[in-house]
């Protein structure tokens, strides 16, 4: 015999590894069908398609639930049926060891052994019952006294169990033997009182069936009762049972489908359905819809009546939509006809503007110019008459020399407004050539030197090695340069310092002009627009420093023209630094980073 501890019928494990199975293939088949499910966009199959899930889910777990208790209830009956033959079976041969010398004796009192002990009447009786009801019922020892009570792999390994542990009183267990299934229950037999006149002491004596007695005791194993019965019918009983189980939940799967089918088909689908062909005719400009009868869930019914009342307001609005269009159309117009005027208006005003400020420029050119030419005539007269050196007196002398300085301070007040004026006039372009920044900076050291030793500052000048040549405005430069360090000078106290330098930019392709000044320098405030036009920061009547104003400006209209930029870092009473920004290559305006 083959141990078959699977079950009984189609096996426990096998069918629980079955519907694992078809679960597993189900919830595998719902992950990669998943996608289909979402390409099905009826909404009654969305909803057959999960429940049938659910349902055929549960019908699986009531299924395995229902067969193990089932086979459980198999097993327990089997384990009935064996414990009731085996007490039968020993009843019997309890009653023919007490009655051995009763059937053994003669009616005249002689001892007349007949052959009937207990072992020869339990095979015969387990020999009937099996033709009977095919159940096998057999006597086994390790030891037997017939060759018929050899014990078969199984029925060893069961006397072994018996013979160690004496608290074992039954044992069974599913075994197949040749493609059939059987239920195997066995119960020892344990040495008694009535059992020593054949297997008792003294071991190797005749007993009176002629067989050598074992020598046992009290409560020694003798052997075992095993009973091999059928399944067959327990089987049929568990797979009827198990058809009618998965006929019942097929039935309430289709139920429930059809239920759900006719619900949703009923008041959900052919309402969305009614609902989809008036959102359509409305979608195609016909108003005309009508909902007042519809019928559907109660969420669809209130989708539906604000839907309805939705084409009724649309309906309402466009038929009074073609007046308001027109009503608005002439707003419109009106509108437009104001715009158009304003605009000419604009036009009229910028016009006069750009002849005002066209006038006010050539005004500033002509005065400039007409003004410019006399200056540089008396400052030609102051010279001729300083180089003479005929003076009756000094303050002659000290005259002239006022006359000259502040004729040279006027012309240059002259030259930056009619520089101011054709950078706004956009008349004023580069000339553009090589400039070679030691030549400005000493030819600038040379103007303002003076201004700085009469004022007892001391002023420097450097251009660092390796500053190139740049391409730009000579003069235009120079002037730059010249405005900042006048300005630097004019606000440096007696004994201050003043600083010009040259050197290349962070960025190689600019060169930075540094003057640095220890003068009265200029609060934070004040800084953003100090290169304003015509801005100073002390302008008051009393003020102490002369100027119009015009120099910052200047230098940076001036820069901007090159590409340039400037700017300034500074603190009061702490002195000034203005660095300026030129390219290298030719400039263009507005190229400056």
């Amino acid at each position: 015999m083959l141990p078959f501890t699977g079950g009984i019928g189609v096996s426990f494990h096998a069918w629980k590894s079955f519907f694992l199975l078809v679960f597993y293939r189900a919830s595998f088949n719902v992950k990669i069908d998943r996608g289909v499910l979402l390409k099905v966009k009826k909404l009654k199959y969305q909803l057959i398609i999960p429940t049938v899930i659910i349902v055929f889910i549960l019908m699986s777990i009531n299924i395995v639930l229902v067969f193990q208790i089932q086979q459980k209830q198999a097993v327990n009956e089997l384990k009935e049926k064996g414990l009731a033959l085996t007490q039968q079976l020993d009843s019997t041969w309890e009653f023919l060891s007490i009655n051995q010398h009763r059937i053994n004796t003669s009616a005249k009192g002689d001892f007349d052994f007949k052959g009937l002990n207990c072992s020869t009447a339990g095979m015969s009786i387990g020999v009937i019952f099996a033709e009977k009801n095919g159940y096998k019922i057999r006597y086994v020892n390790t030891n037997p006294r017939n060759p018929l009570n050899e014990p078969d792999p199984f029925e060893k390994r069961v006397l072994e169990k018996f013979s160690n542990d004496t608290a074992i009183d039954s044992y069974w267990e599913l075994v197949k033997e040749e493609g059939q299934r059987y239920f195997c229950y066995v119960t020892p037999m344990r040495i008694d009182e009535t059992c020593l006149e054949c297997h008792g002491e003294p071991a190797g004596e005749m007993d009176i069936s002629g067989y050598a007695k074992e020598g046992m005791k009290i409560g020694d194993l003798a052997g075992a009762i095993s009973i091999t019965m059928p399944t067959t019918i327990q089987d049929q009983a568990l797979v009827f049972n198990m058809f009618w189980q998965c006929m019942t939940f097929t039935l309430l799967i289709i139920g429930c489908v059809l239920a759900i089918y006719y619900f949703v088909t009923k008041r959900v689908t052919k309402p969305i359905e009614h609902l989809e062909t008036a959102v359509k005719q409305v979608g195609e400009g016909d108003l005309n819809v009508d909902l007042q009868n519809f019928r559907a869930a109660e969420e669809i019914e209130g989708l539906a009546e604000h839907f309805d009342n939705m084409a009724k307001q649309l309906k309402e609005l466009y038929s009074d939509l073609e007046h308001k269009v027109e009503l608005r159309t002439a707003e419109l117009g009106k509108a437009n006809e104001q715009l158009q005027i304003k605009q000419v208006q604009l036009e009229k005003v910028n016009t006069l503007l750009k002849e005002d400020s066209q006038y006010k420029a050539d005004f500033l050119a002509m005065v400039s110019h007409e003004l410019r030419t006399p200056l540089t005539a008396i400052i030609i007269f102051a010279e001729i008459l300083l180089k003479k050196n005929r003076f009756e007196d000094s303050s002659e002398e000290q005259i002239l020399c006022e006359i000259k300085e502040n004729s040279e301070v006027l012309l240059h007040m002259i030259n930056n407004i009619l520089d101011l004026a054709r950078l706004e006039t956009g008349r004023n372009s580069l000339s553009i050539e090589t400039v070679d920044l030691v030549d400005v900076i000493n030819n600038v050291e040379c103007v303002i030197r003076p201004l700085a030793q009469r004022n007892d500052i001391h002023l420097t000048a450097r251009v660092e090695r390796g500053v190139p040549l740049i391409q730009g405005d000579y003069e235009k430069v120079r002037r730059i340069i010249e405005n900042l360090a006048g300005n630097a000078i004019k606000f440096t106290p007696l004994g201050g310092k003043v600083n010009i330098q040259a050197s290349l930019a962070e960025d190689p392709h600019y060169v930075k002009i540094t003057v640095q000044d220890d003068g009265i320098g200029i609060s934070k405030e004040n800084q953003a627009y100090i290169f304003e036009k015509f801005i100073q920061v002390d302008s008051s009547s009393s003020r102490q420093y002369n100027g119009s104003g015009l120099g910052l400006a200047l230098a940076k209209e001036l820069t901007e023209l090159h590409g340039g930029v400037i700017s300034v870092e500074s603190d009061l009473n702490k002195g000034s630094t203005f660095m300026v920004l030129l390219p290298i290559e030719r400039p263009q305006r507005g190229d400056a980073k």
